[in-house]
């Protein structure tokens, strides 16, 4: 394979084995997401996958980095595949920790939280189960 072909077919290799999704083209990381019982300083406690149906609610904690100006995130909430709630919250430093809570109690099933640049790319999720009551 001559030198060009050979350039051109290592590039499309690293494409494929590496492919850039929605969030490498955001200037906003999370470089942190957990799913917790409650939020006590600013810090997760409580940090889980799976929750009891008798939890009344949990809380989405994220730190986003590299945010300039007035920028923003969305939290949002989906559950069994259905959007449930979409909070805005406002980044106020270049790396900024915040967070929502949303009420599951006697809401079992699959949950996932997610977060989103001002442009609706992903920049992470946490999915979790709320169990069944006890029969």
């Amino acid at each position: 394979m001559s030198g060009p072909a050979r350039i051109l077919f290592l590039c499309g290799a690293l494409a494929l084995a590496h492919p850039l999704s929605a969030a490498d083209d955001s200037p906003l990381r999370a470089t942190e997401l957990d799913v917790c019982e409650e939020v006590v300083d600013r810090e997760c406690r409580g940090s889980d996958r799976t929750f009891p149906a008798d939890y009344e609610s949990v809380s989405f904690v994220t730190r986003v980095e590299g945010a300039t100006g007035d920028a923003f995130v969305f939290h949002v909430w989906t559950f069994e595949g259905e959007e449930v709630r979409r909070i805005r919250l406002p980044i106020r430093r270049a790396s900024y920790r915040t967070w929502s809570t949303k009420k599951i109690k006697n809401l079992p099933g699959r949950w996932k939280a997610e977060i989103l640049d001002p442009l609706g790319r992903s920049l992470g999720a946490v999915d979790f189960v709320v169990l069944s009551p006890p029969r």
